[in-house]
């Protein structure tokens, strides 16, 4: 008799997890609500700058395309392995942002949202976009600061505000905008949560007993996030301890 064993392994639960907090993202149930509950806004933000022929460096599934004008001719690009490993997009284009497949001053906006510390050379990624940008455009990027380590081994590195001003001495482009994501208590919440969520995610691949905790954890998720959010209305926010940075870049003519 061929007896099956129908018992979800690890790998099975941790897609499961996956899709059920997907539905979770804008309530406080989820560890990263506080990331995801201002998304909106800031992609509403980007796209009020944006006009005329757009490269979105690292697209995914376009997700500006909601928010765009409609006279934005939005062109997409990824990266080829990155799609191997089954992210899903809807790539017009792929290519190497390092390398960009595309003439000169083409674009009259770029956008790079949360990857540029993915590149291994960040410099050459800049110049290859103002190379490609046509005098005056606008160079939109997103990078996170506080924000864990992700997509490893292809994360490199996080910039300050400061340091995002730097890139301004090195190319031909003025910053002309820059603005912090996240209060200080809101990103000590969301990293503590994000912790708390690995421990768990990682107990139940290990088959650890740490995942005894997983009720404990389940409680505290709401409550570490919705006093975050309250406590952080409460107190100054100097930009000390952001979770990311927006920086609107215009190339000089």
């Amino acid at each position: 008799m061929n007896c099956r064993n129908t018992q979800d392994t690890p790998s099975m639960i941790a897609p499961k997890l996956r899709r059920l907090l997907g539905g979770l993202r804008q309530t406080p149930l989820h560890p990263q609500w506080l990331v995801f509950k201002d998304t909106r806004q800031q992609k509403q933000r980007i796209a009020q700058r944006i006009q005329g022929r757009l490269l979105d460096i690292g697209c995914g599934e376009k997700p500006l395309t909601p928010f765009l004008s409609a006279g934005v001719n939005y062109i997409g690009l990824d990266y080829p392995p990155t799609v191997a490993k089954g992210y899903s997009g809807k790539a017009d284009v792929f290519g190497d942002g390092q390398r960009l497949p595309f003439a000169d001053a083409s674009f009259d906006c770029i956008t790079i949202l949360d990857v540029m510390e993915h590149l291994p050379n960040p410099e050459a990624a800049f110049g290859e976009m103002l190379r490609v940008l046509k005098p005056g455009g606008i160079l939109i990027s997103q990078t996170p600061f506080l924000y864990p380590l992700h997509d490893l081994p292809h994360d490199f590195q996080r910039w300050t505000g400061e340091g995002l001003s730097q890139f301004t001495q090195r190319h031909p482009a003025d910053l002309i905008e820059r603005h912090h994501h996240s209060k200080p208590l809101e990103t000590a919440a969301i990293l503590t949560n994000l912790a708390l969520a690995k421990g768990m995610l990682d107990s139940l691949h290990a088959k650890h007993p740490g995942l005894l905790l997983l009720p404990l954890v389940i409680l505290l998720v709401p409550i570490i996030n919705l006093a975050g959010w309250a406590f952080a209305r409460l107190l100054p926010d100097e930009g000390f301890m952001p979770l990311s940075y927006t920086a609107v870049f215009r190339k000089r003519a």
